[in-house]
């Protein structure tokens, strides 16, 4: 009986708990600012254009290799 009564009062505490979390979020929404300024844009394309000395990688690809037992007719 008294695990029961404990287990109760954990639960109804972490049910009070995301309620309270849930609405202080929703009442602060409009409070948050943005992290980055809404004038700041990035362009893909000049990025890419800007680019230098980026490491490459090889990659060799044996799907097709064969058995040099294979013999082809």
């Amino acid at each position: 009986m008294r695990q029961t009564n404990l287990f109760a009062a954990a639960a109804a505490a972490l049910i009070l708990a995301c309620i309270w979390g849930w609405a202080s979020s929703t009442l602060n929404r409009g409070a948050t600012a943005a992290a980055t300024p809404l004038s700041v844009h990035i362009d893909p394309f000049e990025a890419m254009m800007q680019s230098k000395a980026l490491p490459t990688s090889d990659y060799e690809d044996y799907s097709l290799v064969f058995s040099a037992r294979t013999q082809l007719p």
